[in-house]
């Protein structure tokens, strides 16, 4: 039912804003303020309809403080899940490998490790998939998963899953780990069982009421905060770790990391940080000349000014065979420097990367990382659109390009980039 008399007006909308905020900390600018009105009018057109009045915007503003299903209903609107199982497959493979070591040093103990927000569940049952797959005893881990959807946890739960979970070629693990259904793969028991959901809100969490834990994945979530509400959610996030604990964030992250004081863990493309180590008292002392710092040997010559080259370029010559593998081990050390948050000197090491093979897609993805790392939508947004002028297929500069758009209010240009992305992955190697 319509009614187009009702006006939506911009004070009140403002309310239901503010109360997002207040309750999941939820940044208005980071999917767009008119994303929210269309939430409110959803919901409050709903509301009104199965009460069948004639009630104002007010009246639904009193509603939803009085009445917590109709706050919840609201989140509902609002959180929109986009994942999928093994998602940036690079932390879950340094999550095995890091585990093994600390249940080497701990035989006593078993793993903990929490998906935060967990959305539905394809994050935590990645994680309880990875630790079988290696072999790890079911009884030598346990899997947490935290969100603030009911809705979400409740499909999370269901174990049940679509097409779209499974994306990219390597998902060998379905077959492994689930049974085909008239409508999609049912996760099997021995898995599900292996992770606990619990319905909470982040910023509402009391760290205290949990045992610590040795691995924490909150990714692609801390984007959607202000800064103030980005370092109070890292607060409660780092009161969750164990000592010698290591958070997973998402790429678009790690310069709000190491802004808050993390340390990289510099694993290559995995986005993991250690705790923040303890202030210590710094002891004056006398200062004196210091020596010339040498270069580090990864040290590569500033990338000379270059005028841009129209699009319209020639294909460049293929590399020589014998020098391939240098010129891949340097790519290589870009990435690992931006891992490890060092971004002036991975962009520096990206660029002249780029002088010797212009038509790199990967590089420019790269520097698109690096861009979304310095919060530089604007930059991130140029060099994944030229990584995929060059390879209209590379799947990582298609989703995140997709998730940029998403945050920036073009839900329709990500949703088309998303497809184009499945339509990808969907053909035959």
């Amino acid at each position: 039912m319509n009614h187009p008399h009702v006006q939506y007006d911009l004070a009140l909308t403002e309310r239901f804003v503010a109360l997002l905020h207040r309750t999941i900390g939820l940044d208005a600018e980071s999917i767009g303020s008119g994303a929210i009105v269309r939430a409110v009018r959803e919901r409050f057109t709903a509301w009104r309809d199965a009460n069948a009045s004639e009630a104002t915007l007010d009246d639904y503003w009193h509603e939803v403080n009085a009445a917590p299903e109709q706050l919840q209903d609201l989140i509902e609107a609002v959180v929109v899940p986009e994942t999928w199982f093994f998602r940036d497959a690079e932390a879950f493979a340094a999550l095995v490998r890091l585990a093994r070591l600390r249940l080497h040093d701990q035989p006593e103990k078993r793993v903990r490790v929490l998906s935060l927000p967990c959305s539905t569940g394809e994050e935590a049952y990645s994680i309880a998939m990875a630790f079988c797959d290696a072999g790890i005893a079911p009884e030598r881990f346990a899997v947490e998963a935290i969100d603030v959807s009911e809705r979400a946890l409740a499909n999370a739960r269901r174990a049940h899953y679509g097409r779209n979970a499974f994306r990219g070629h390597a998902i060998g693990f379905r077959d492994r780990h689930f049974e085909r259904t008239n409508d999609g793969w049912r996760l099997n028991a021995a898995i599900a069982e292996r992770v606990r959901f619990t319905h909470a809100n982040l910023l509402q969490l009391d760290p205290h009421a949990f045992e610590r834990f040795d691995f924490v994945f909150c990714r692609n979530v801390l984007i959607y905060f202000d800064p103030a509400t980005q370092s109070a959610a890292l607060r409660v996030l780092d009161a969750l770790l164990a000592d010698g604990g290591m958070l997973f964030v998402g790429p678009a992250e790690t310069g709000l990391m190491m802004r808050e004081g993390m340390r990289s863990a510099k694993i290559p493309l995995a986005f993991a940080f250690l705790r923040a180590e303890p202030e210590v008292a710094v002891v004056p002392i006398k200062p004196r000349a210091a020596p010339p710092k040498p270069l580090p040997a990864w040290t590569v010559p500033a990338p000379r000014p270059v005028t841009p080259a129209p699009w319209t370029m020639k294909q460049p010559i293929a590399p020589v065979p014998a020098k391939r593998d240098d010129a891949n081990a340097s790519l290589t050390k870009a990435r690992v420097l931006a891992d490890a948050g060092q971004l002036d000197a991975a962009e520096a090491a990206a660029r002249a990367y780029l002088e010797g093979h212009a038509s790199s897609a990967d590089a420019y993805y790269l520097l698109g990382v690096i861009a979304d790392a310095r919060d530089d939508r604007t930059a991130s947004r140029s060099q994944y659109k030229r990584a995929l002028y060059l390879d209209p297929a590379h799947r990582e500069a298609l989703t995140h390009l997709a998730a940029l758009l998403q945050i920036d209010g073009d839900a329709a240009g990500a949703g088309l980039l998303l497809a184009r992305a499945e339509r990808l992955e969907a053909r035959p190697r």
